[in-house]
């Protein structure tokens, strides 16, 4: 399977197997990657520690795991014997059935709680839905133009089933919540969508309506971590899984993240992994910063 699965976009509209195995994993387990496309994942033997954001998950049989564009994802501990199905669908496609805007009112739910345990029953009738994509995908292309189409409808079912089970999970969707939890949920939704621009923690604070203090005191009472050491290390990760899987120059990616200032985006990633960008760059094997 192809080097770049999991961090690279993809230009046909979707791809489905069922052969994601140790080997594929494994190369994602030296540092985060960033999703590009959108992933359906159901895990059918084995387990796999993985950490999906800054959240980290023990994935096991059965388990239903739904990533979208923007994620990222790191592969830690992985049994010899995980197996994965799984349906990518590329960004566009995804942009224009409409996935963002159709699925908006259980994304903070999907982004919060990414990996959702299954009954045997309806992680059958997934594999069946799974087997059905992979049909579709060995079509000869003039075929699966035409039933483009029954792709798009087929997605749309696969989501709203999706939906339903995430609503049915009622300790995820209608379980009280603390004031402390909601702020850090819209904190992180926040970063994820502006941290290319916006490294400030101010502008966060100012965001959710909170005094820059009770903001910090706030975020660090929820996860233990300051809000700049979290804007930091979406930066950070997002830095190093451009610098280990595009040819893009740093000086490129330190611009895609918002620095406008080679010299000092090259004193920031230095300050919070201990090397320059370049150094990272040229490690064969990257360690755990």
């Amino acid at each position: 399977m192809e080097k770049e699965l999991f961090t690279f976009d993809i230009t046909d509209d979707f791809i489905a197997g069922d052969r994601i195995t140790k080997e594929t994993l494994n190369k994602y387990s030296r540092l985060p990657h960033k999703i590009k496309a959108g992933w359906f994942l159901l895990c059918v033997e084995g387990s796999v520690q993985a950490s999906i954001n800054l959240t980290r998950y023990t994935i096991k049989k059965y388990d239903f795991v739904t990533l979208v564009p923007s994620n990222f994802i790191q592969f830690h501990e992985v049994s010899d014997d995980v197996r994965f199905y799984f349906a990518r669908f590329s960004s566009e496609f995804m942009t224009n059935i409409h996935f963002i805007k159709s699925s908006m009112s259980i994304l903070p739910v999907i982004a919060e709680h990414p990996v959702m345990p299954l009954e045997e029953s309806v992680a059958q009738l997934y594999i069946d839905g799974y087997r059905l994509l992979i049909r579709a995908r060995s079509l000869s292309p003039s075929a699966a133009t035409v039933n483009k189409n029954l792709v798009i409808a087929y997605l749309t079912i696969f989501m709203q089933g999706t939906a339903e089970l995430y609503k049915n999970q009622s300790h995820w969707t209608n379980g009280v919540r603390t004031r402390t939890h909601e702020i850090y949920r819209k904190f992180i939704e926040l970063v994820v969508a502006h941290y290319t621009a916006e490294h400030g923690v101010s502008f966060y604070a100012a965001q959710l309506n909170l005094s820059l203090p009770h903001f910090c005191t706030t975020i660090k009472k929820a996860i233990g971590l300051t809000p700049l050491e979290i804007i930091s290390s979406i930066i950070t990760m997002d830095a190093k899984a451009q610098l280990r899987s595009t040819d893009l120059s740093v000086k490129e990616i330190a611009f895609s993240l918002g620095f406008n200032n080679l010299s000092f985006f090259n004193k920031y990633f230095r300050q919070h992994t201990g090397v320059t960008p370049q150094e990272y760059r040229r490690m064969k094997i990257p360690p755990s910063l």
